[in-house]
């Protein structure tokens, strides 16, 4: 049996309870300041997490931010930190005034950083501003927290520098229904999934832009797949550009996870908004009204990776990133979605 201590009661935090404590695991889940609500409905008697359908294990310690000390974490075997990134800081604080031993933590945590002036993930800045953090580890994949929680087939990716430390990781959740595979990509995995929530939202208008009001959810299909396949290949480019392997975009933690954000959830939200020729500013003050949309800080970070790069598509100067630079003008300049399908490159050349 291990002692797990998971930072954050959100909706991912609080799935990945299950898993851990049907392994057998001690459990501890945290909440933030910002979950004490949330924490205060687990804590009573039969309370769920109000997005979740399902009850947690009753192994499973709720607390406070308040009631956590330096002995949850003394006693932990592994840290998951499950938080949005405007959230990261607030974790780095929180671990550097806990943590008195070298601990492996696994983040959740998708979004894209700074360093030396280049793009880089989370994994390469946040294990120098934690100073006792052992291992960094990254949770990827397809995932959506109602389905883990409820405990329906699940397949995710953990990853590690050392593919033996993502494993370990791993071996400490994977059960029947949560089925997960270990990279040692680490770079590419937190890469991916920090642009699949930025390529959801242009996927994603794609199917209110083209309705088909025969169809019982009113989408048509095909500009939604044409989408969805240029979106993998940019992907794996970006990622490729990050320090990450182009192969990875190809799985679980690219297109896998790009799938599910499409079906679901805020960034698909606002691909609809923006499909029915709204501004992102519209659709922030209205469907998105206090709502954080993680696609929206990665997209200033994508801008800053394309720069001006052009190449040469069907005799003519086509941008190399037609899909994520129509979203940067969408998300950045508050313009009205524009996404020209002429300049898809030919299935010939979509490499």
């Amino acid at each position: 049996m291990a002692n797990i201590l998971i930072l954050g009661a959100g909706v991912m935090g609080t799935a990945l309870a299950v898993p851990a404590s049907d392994n057998g695991h001690a459990v501890v889940l945290a909440g933030t300041p910002l979950d004490d609500a949330v924490v205060a409905h687990m804590q009573a008697s039969g309370g769920t997490h109000p997005k979740l359908d399902a009850p947690l294990p009753g192994t499973v310690r709720v607390i406070a931010d308040a009631e956590m000390t330096a002995q949850d974490t003394d006693r932990a075997d592994l840290i998951v930190v499950g938080v949005s990134s405007p959230g990261i800081a607030w974790a780095v604080d929180r671990l550097n005034g806990l943590l008195r031993r070298e601990t492996t933590v696994a983040f959740v945590t998708k979004g894209l950083d700074r360093k030396d002036g280049a793009v880089v993930t989370f994994a390469e800045t946040v294990p120098e501003r934690v100073s006792r953090l052992g291992t960094f580890i990254g949770i990827g994949g397809p995932c959506i927290a109602r389905e883990l929680a409820l405990r329906l087939p699940t397949a995710s990716v953990y990853a590690a520098r050392d593919k033996a430390d993502a494993e370990r990781a791993a071996t400490l959740f994977r059960t029947p229904y949560y089925r997960l595979a270990a990279s040692d990509d680490l770079t590419g995995v937190e890469a991916c999934a920090a642009l699949k929530n930025f390529f959801a939202i242009g996927v994603s208008a794609m199917q209110t832009r083209y309705p088909d009001a025969r169809r019982a959810d009113g989408q048509s299909k095909n500009p939604t797949a044409a989408a969805f396949t240029q979106a993998v290949h940019e992907m794996a480019t970006l990622c490729e550009r990050i320090g990450g392997a182009r192969s990875t975009a190809f799985d679980l933690a690219g297109l896998g996870d790009l799938h599910v954000t499409v079906g679901g959830g805020r960034n698909s939200r606002l691909g609809h908004s923006l499909g029915r020729d709204r501004t992102v500013e519209e659709a922030m003050a209205q469907d998105l009204a206090n709502e954080t949309v993680e696609g929206i800080d990665t997209a200033r970070v994508v801008a800053s990776l394309l720069g001006a790069v052009r190449l040469q598509a069907n005799g003519r100067d086509a941008v190399e990133f037609p899909l994520a630079q129509a979203i940067i003008d969408a998300v950045l300049g508050n313009a009205l979605f524009d996404f020209d399908f002429e300049d898809l490159p030919t299935p010939a050349n979509a490499s």
